[in-house]
């Protein structure tokens, strides 16, 4: 596959110093872009340090699409999608997941920042030219038939290069972890209240009832390239989280080989139909304790074929050449 358009990817997730593992996988996605000879340029937005940057990037990026030459925006998440609006090239939306599903309060509710967010999400929404979710439930929660139905579902890719099966022992030695622990990662971040490392820890807890020697390894703000080792090292990857879009944990750690026991979200449940060693489970320390004996017991690892095609970052890339190119034919008439 080829194409001439020139990218200008705007983002708000991106490797950078003080958190190597954030946006990984915009990264994957701008590498595969790159490995299909598409040119890309990256503005990365910090909407982490201040929401502000979102408002006081459109002129920078104006300037940035004028000096790239860019054919069209890609913009990963709705906030970002928002901002790419303010310019006159179209616009391809990557939603992510909370910019449509909120973010929880601790109460069953979401915040009202996250509120005011997912307007602004479903207003860029509604006017890019293309728009991508990541999961069928994100899907429905856009607002308007007319726009549902225009919408792809398009899962972040994973790069199978990087992410596939290895030597156990050989992982294990290269990151000091004893071969004979029984090892249960959560790679997420432990401080974001949805990702729920109450549930893991008190899951943990009860299987550690069973098999004394198991233990709870939670992966943070390690470089992405790390990744690859912890999936092989480990016995189990773990996602108790109250809600996702199409978490990449659990695709990175399949592709890896690794089994899965994760918690109904998102679009985790198609991915681990086609993985009979890992586990959908309800969302109680019983229920996800259960779930991680029955990987614990199997002692199997994930074959990694079926989902190469499915989600793989070659295979998602070339998904979204198509649809770039679908929508330079149309704004050009």
């Amino acid at each position: 596959m080829s194409s001439s358009c020139r990218v200008l990817v705007v983002t708000n997730m991106f490797p950078h110093e003080a958190d190597p593992a954030r946006g990984a996988f915009v990264k994957a996605q701008v590498d595969a872009l790159r490995e299909l000879g598409l040119p890309v340029d990256v503005m990365h937005v910090r909407g982490d340090v201040s929401a502000g940057n979102y408002w006081r990037g459109i002129g920078p990026l104006r300037d940035r699409v004028q000096s790239f030459h860019a054919d069209l925006v890609y913009a990963f998440y709705g906030l970002t999608g928002w901002m790419a609006l303010w310019q006159p090239t179209p616009v391809v939306l990557s939603l992510a997941g909370d910019d449509i599903l909120g973010t929880p309060n601790g109460r069953g509710g979401i915040t009202p920042k996250s509120r005011l967010g997912i307007g602004l999400s479903q207003w860029a929404a509604r006017r890019a030219s293309v728009v991508c979710v990541q999961s069928e439930e994100m899907r429905a929660r856009l607002w308007g038939a007319d726009l549902r139905a225009r919408s792809h579902v398009i899962p972040y890719g994973v790069d199978p290069k990087r992410f596939h099966p290895g030597e156990r022992d050989q992982a294990r030695a290269l990151l000091g972890i004893p071969p004979d622990e029984v090892t249960v990662i959560f790679p997420n971040t432990p401080a974001e209240r949805r990702k729920r490392i109450d549930l893991a820890e008190a899951a943990v807890a009860a299987v550690r009832e069973t098999i004394p020697e198991v233990r709870l390894r939670v992966v943070t703000k390690v470089p992405h390239a790390s990744m690859p080792e912890y999936y092989r090292a480990a016995d189990c990857c773990l996602l108790t989280s109250d809600w996702e879009g199409s978490p990449n944990v659990v695709k990175e750690a399949l592709l890896s080989g690794l089994p899965v026991v994760s918690t109904d979200v998102g679009d985790v449940r198609t991915w681990i139909a086609l993985s009979p060693e890992s586990v959908v489970s309800q969302r109680t320390p019983a229920a996800i304790a259960d779930g991680i004996l029955h990987v614990l017991r199997q002692r199997k690892r994930v074959n990694p074929q079926p989902f190469i095609d499915a989600f793989s970052s070659q295979a998602v890339a070339r998904r979204m050449v198509a649809l770039f190119d679908g929508a330079l034919r149309s704004a050009r008439g």
